[in-house]
């Protein structure tokens, strides 16, 4: 796989502005897209009941899923939710063709050969197009391999499960789709003899396709090959083209433009689960050190049934212990002005002109060995997102404030706010 930093040419390709970013609406319903409304087996109200932007975040089922609930005293756990143990690992045999090493692919692979499960929950369809599936064959996971980095309706295929009289699955989906099958099994009698096994992935600010799609022409020099992209590490956005090449762009040369207040969702500026801490196993990226070859992978196994999920690849797996270091509390305060002026004063962006692009590889390169690494990497991104997410729910949705879990407000308690506060108080 090749690997550049490019400049910040935008493309030629037309394309208009989406509409929601031309002129950001704050008046509907929040809704991440989830499918559980999407099928035809229940009512729809019955799915809206389940809804995580009607119920709250984490503490519903907190208490329910561990038996207690998260320990603020405890930095770790106040952020990364409740655990048995945590650990980075990769895949000693690669899954060609993953977005990291394999390791929800073969998780949910031997889930099923081992008949621990009847069938898997996930996604197949191309990057900008998922499509909610019900996998029952190794090759139906094999073609979930990777990524879909827009809002995606993995519940939809809760329906069919439904139908198929599914009574092992095991789900792969983001928090908002965790919350929501939880709360759903538990309330409603169609799953009341459901075996449910869910692999979390830790998910941030996936996009609309067409925002996504003017994303790229506002950043990408080839566009039309992007077939994904992560936030890494090392400070960069890292954006994966057809061909294998990957396109590497320092937070800092973001223009401003993708980054105000409409190029996401709502839904997801009003998220408090970045970790998918009612999993049984998170799995994902953030909390391990950066590794060029993106192999390496960060576990967090909260239930026995994460224990089980584990247990299928003990043998494939190399592991080593956690990692930190520099300090997330000083870079989440430093980061906090230009991390929410996009979002709470984004009229003042309008004439701000990116940063030269070696500044930014100089400072991406400066963050990557001094900043905060590993799981204090972890910390910061977490935090910066919750005080984004806070105050953008605070500003412009302020009738859902009640969806903030208490245990954002301790975290929020460590940092000295007082100059967001002016701004929305203004």
């Amino acid at each position: 796989m090749q690997h550049s930093v490019v400049s910040l040419k935008t493309s030629s390709l037309p394309m208009t502005k989406p509409s929601k970013i031309q002129t950001p609406r704050f008046d509907e319903p929040l809704c991440s897209n989830c499918g559980l409304c999407m099928g035809n087996v229940w009512p729809v109200k019955e799915s809206l009941e389940s809804c995580v932007f009607r119920c709250g975040w984490v503490e519903n089922h907190e208490q329910r899923i561990f038996g207690r609930v998260r320990n603020p005293e405890d930095s770790d756990e106040l952020r990364f939710g409740i655990s048995l143990k945590r650990f980075n690992a990769t895949l000693k045999k690669p899954v060609n063709g993953a977005q990291w090493s394999g390791i929800i692919t073969r998780i949910s692979t031997m889930a099923l050969q081992t008949n621990l499960v009847d069938a898997v929950l996930t996604l197949h369809g191309e990057p900008l197009k998922p499509k909610a599936v019900l996998a029952k064959t190794a090759q139906d996971i094999h073609e979930a391999r990777g990524n879909k980095p827009v809002l995606s309706p993995v519940l939809q295929a809760l329906h069919t499960a439904y139908r198929e009289k599914t009574t092992r699955l095991l789900i792969v989906g983001a928090a908002c789709h965790v919350h929501m099958v939880r709360d759903f099994t538990r309330k409603k009698p169609y799953f009341a003899n459901l075996e449910l096994y869910i692999v979390g992935i830790p998910c941030t600010d996936n996009l609309e396709p067409s925002h996504l799609q003017w994303v790229f022409r506002n950043i990408s020099k080839k566009p039309e090959t992007v077939i994904n992209f992560e936030f890494m590490q090392d400070y960069r956005v890292h954006i994966l083209h057809k061909a294998g090449k990957v396109e590497k762009i320092p937070f800092f040369c973001l223009p401003s433009a993708v980054m105000k207040v409409g190029v996401f969702p709502n839904s997801c500026l009003s998220c408090f689960d970045y970790i998918n801490s009612l999993s049984d196993i998170t799995v994902g990226y953030l909390g391990a050190p950066y590794s060029k070859n993106r192999k390496t992978q960060w576990i967090i196994v909260r239930t026995e049934r994460g224990k089980k999920l584990l247990d299928l690849i003990n043998d494939e797996i190399e592991t080593s212990p956690e990692v930190f270091f520099g300090d997330s509390h000083s870079a989440v305060q430093a980061a906090l002005q230009p991390t929410l002026m996009p979002i709470l004063q984004p009229e003042k962006l309008d004439d701000r002109k990116a940063m030269p692009k070696w500044l930014g590889i100089y400072l991406s390169y400066k963050k990557a060995k001094s900043g905060p690494g590993g799981t204090e990497f972890a910390k910061y991104s977490i935090d910066i997102h919750a005080i984004r997410n806070f105050y953008f729910l605070k500003m412009y949705r302020p009738d859902d404030i009640g969806i903030v879990p208490t245990h954002i407000y301790d975290l929020l308690s460590q940092y000295d706010l007082s100059s967001i506060e002016r701004i929305i108080e203004s």
